[in-house]
C-alpha cells in the first residue's frame, strides 16, 4: 500500500470541480443543448480546447487515463462513495474513507497512518460512453 499526505485534499477537489462542472452544464443548457449534446462536449479534445481550467491536465494535452475515448463529463465518479469522518472502523482502527459502491477491481487502497482511501485512478468506467448514457 502507498502513502498518501492530504487524503482530505479531495473534498475541497470535489467541491470545487462540482462549482466548475455546474457552471458549464447550466451554459450549455442556456444555449439548448440537450443531455446527450452535454456529455458529448465533455470529450477530452474539445475539453481541453474550449475549457482549459477544467482539468490541470489539459494546459499540457495529457489525459489522466491512457484510453482513445475519453469523457471528463464523470471525471468525480458517481461510484465513488466519500465521508470525511470515514464509513466504517476496521478492527485494527483503519478508518475508512472512502470505496468503490460498485467494487470494481481496478481500484486499490491507499493508506495514510489510520485512514484508508480508495485510489480510482486505474478504472476509466465513468469517462467511456457506454457507461456516460446510462445516466
Amino acid at each position: 500500500m502507498k502513502k498518501l499526505n492530504l487524503i482530505s485534499s479531495y473534498k475541497y477537489w470535489l467541491n470545487s470541480h462540482t462549482i466548475k462542472k455546474e457552471k458549464i452544464v447550466n451554459y450549455l443548457r442556456l444555449k439548448g443543448l440537450c443531455s446527450e449534446e452535454v456529455v458529448d462536449y465533455f470529450v477530452f479534445e474539445n475539453m481541453a480546447l474550449k475549457e482549459r481550467d477544467f482539468c490541470p491536465l489539459y494546459a499540457k494535452n495529457q489525459k489522466c487515463h491512457d484510453i482513445e475515448y475519453l469523457n471528463c463529463f464523470f471525471c468525480a465518479c458517481p461510484h465513488f462513495v466519500f465521508k470525511d469522518e470515514g464509513l466504517f472502523v476496521r478492527e485494527n482502527g483503519i478508518i475508512v474513507k472512502s470505496r468503490c459502491a460498485i467494487n470494481s477491481s481496478f481500484s486499490k487502497v491507499v493508506l495514510n497512518e489510520k485512514e484508508e482511501h480508495l485510489d480510482c485512478s486505474n478504472c476509466t468506467l465513468p469517462h467511456i460512453y457506454s457507461f456516460l448514457t446510462k445516466f
